[in-house]
């Protein structure tokens, strides 16, 4: 009976042996992922490869920002301010001039005596005049200082041909800061043709010379064409 139950275990131990030695040797083979598992993972893998490209361009965006830049800032630079032109147009040398300009002093620097240009009242440049015709020359002007002027002014030919004059005209009353006058010159046309200039300014009792513009160095200037 013994021996039996001895024999019995026997066998089913070298059973029990032989199965485990065929399914050790039984080829193993993967499970083949269904069609949804595979879309799953493709999915999965495109998803981590476009977070990694997403956080390297930011690195390399980054690390663009933060380098150190050349190119130098613009700066506004002022743009210049035009020069005042004076309004009576006075070009080039004078053609056939024969006064020469005077030696007084110009007041340029005193806000005492100041004048403002006001146009020609007659007489603009490139008139044409006859030969030998006599005419009155007119400006008008402002009293732009703060001091008057007496009669005791003048107006002084300081270039340009004296036209008939004594190179001198006369200031008739008293013209206060302010004011606004017409200051007029009997001139004469020369007898030869062309273009001739005049340059004229105001001298005070003392022999100081003003006339208008930013340094009050600009004079009231005439201009004619003397023509038959």
């Amino acid at each position: 009976m013994k021996k039996h139950s001895i024999m019995r275990y026997s066998i089913l131990v070298v059973i029990l042996v032989a199965g485990m030695l065929l399914a050790a040797c039984r080829p193993t083979t993967e499970p083949t992922p269904s069609a949804e598992e595979v879309a799953q993972q493709v999915a999965a893998t495109q998803q981590a490869k476009a977070t990694q490209n997403a956080v390297e361009t930011l690195i390399a965006e980054v690390t663009r920002l933060s380098a150190p830049t050349t190119t130098p800032v613009p700066t506004n630079t002022p743009a210049p301010t035009p020069t005042q032109s004076a309004p009576t147009a006075i070009i080039g040398s004078p053609v056939a001039a024969t006064a020469t300009a005077t030696t007084a002093p110009a007041d340029t620097g005193s806000k005492c005596y100041k004048m403002e240009f006001l146009g020609d009242v007659n007489y603009p440049p490139a008139t044409v005049v006859t030969p030998g015709k006599e005419f009155d020359k007119t400006w008008q002007v402002r009293n732009a200082g703060t001091c008057a002027w007496s009669t005791d002014f003048d107006l002084l030919l300081v270039g340009g041909d004296a036209m008939g004059t004594n190179k001198r005209g006369d200031i008739t009353s008293v013209v206060y800061p302010g004011d606004i006058v017409d200051l007029t010159i009997r001139m004469k046309a020369p007898l030869t043709e062309g273009t001739y200039y005049g340059y004229w300014m105001i001298v005070d009792p003392l022999g100081a010379r003003f006339g208008y513009g930013p340094n009050n160095e600009w004079s009231l200037g005439i201009e004619i064409e003397v023509k038959k």
